[in-house]
């Protein structure tokens, strides 16, 4: 069987529906007559496209061309009618919106699955009840459940990049395996953003302990000033090993440069989920968001969360002005956990 996935918006919730990918393909009563797995063929934004190029089970990935919040019914038309000749048995929705769902149902897909809400049951012939936010399931649980599978059948997000990538992406900018990447970024709001004195304290602590190897700024344009800032904070001659690599890198190179690192400090944030998918060793610092809800998949991940009687709160900006589930959560928690790094450069 042909499968279609609407993928999100969100690099993390991109991550974390690999889990979802991974048990459709592995599921036996979607294969073809042949015995072969389902093929499944994704439909993502830009943004999202470039974390399904790197998942071992995605047959086909296609960016969509769709503008940011618009619903461009007659363009969703023409993209859901050139993909009906596909002949698709299934496809599952994972964004909650009328519009995501269109697609699907101009390319005439028998089995249109997603969560109800926007009269989305309208174009779905299999809408969930949507949980309610004070009952929500972590995310990984929440796109299993559009597949019909419990916690119990979904593995990690698993996501792979070729040595030779890697090791091609890391000579383009001077790297060597084994840096220290930071993701400082925080896309949702400054409520989850450690503050930048933390994070250069932590990049000192690093680069004082591993005096061959170097560090790594990772994030998009939105990040670039709150990247140099900590890049200012470190003190000299240690500040000329930390490379200030925000707003410099596409996704694909940030994703290929991660698989060389030897571990992420980061923020609950989108890099964080591909670092775990990655199996690289990740230290994720959580404020106004829950660990329990998006947590980094991996067992080696390393989880710092003060648990304040404010937290979580979900918001963008600290809604009591002091930002203390993260000014409060101290650097060295996190500098005494990194591990010690050979070799480099």
């Amino acid at each position: 069987m042909r499968v279609l996935i609407v993928a999100p918006n969100w690099i993390g919730d991109a991550v974390m529906s690999l889990s979802l990918l991974q048990a459709l393909h592995a599921d036996e009563a979607l294969r073809f007559a042949d015995g072969r797995p389902c093929e499944l063929h994704v439909l993502a934004p830009s943004v999202t496209a470039p974390v399904y190029q790197f998942s071992p089970v995605v047959h086909t990935v296609q960016a969509e061309p769709f503008a940011h919040g618009e619903l461009q019914w007659g363009l969703r038309k023409q993209v859901g009618r050139a993909l009906q000749a596909k002949e698709y048995g299934l496809a599952i929705t994972l964004p909650n919106s009328l519009k995501s769902a269109l697609v699907p149902w101009f390319a005439k897909v028998p089995q249109r699955v997603g969560y109800d809400g926007e009269l989305r049951s309208l174009i779905l012939n299999r809408a969930l009840p949507k949980p309610k936010k004070d009952n929500k399931p972590p995310m990984i649980e929440w796109y299993g459940r559009l597949g019909g599978y419990d916690r119990a059948l979904l593995a990690n997000p698993l996501m792979q990049v070729s040595t030779a990538t890697t090791d091609r992406v890391c000579v383009d900018f001077q790297l060597q395996r084994g840096f220290l990447a930071i993701a400082p970024g925080a896309e949702y709001g400054p409520a989850k953003r450690w503050p930048a004195r933390h994070f250069a304290a932590v990049v000192q602590a690093f680069l004082e302990r591993n005096p061959s190897q170097r560090a790594v700024l990772l994030g998009g344009p939105k990040d670039v000033e709150f990247s140099e800032t900590i890049h200012s904070l470190v003190p000299e001659p240690l500040r000329a090993r930390l490379l200030v690599l925000a707003g410099k890198t596409s996704l694909p190179q940030a994703i290929a440069l991660m698989a060389g690192a030897s571990q992420l400090v980061t923020n609950d944030s989108g890099l964080m989920h591909v670092a775990a998918a990655l199996d690289v060793q990740v230290h994720a610092v959580f404020g106004s968001s829950s660990p329990s809800h998006t947590p980094p998949l991996n067992p080696s991940a390393r989880v710092y969360y003060l648990a304040l009687p404010c937290s979580p709160c979900y918001q963008r900006e600290c809604p009591l002005g002091h930002l203390d589930c993260l000014n409060k959560l101290e650097p060295e928690l996190v500098a005494t956990q990194l591990k010690p790094v050979s070799g480099g450069g």
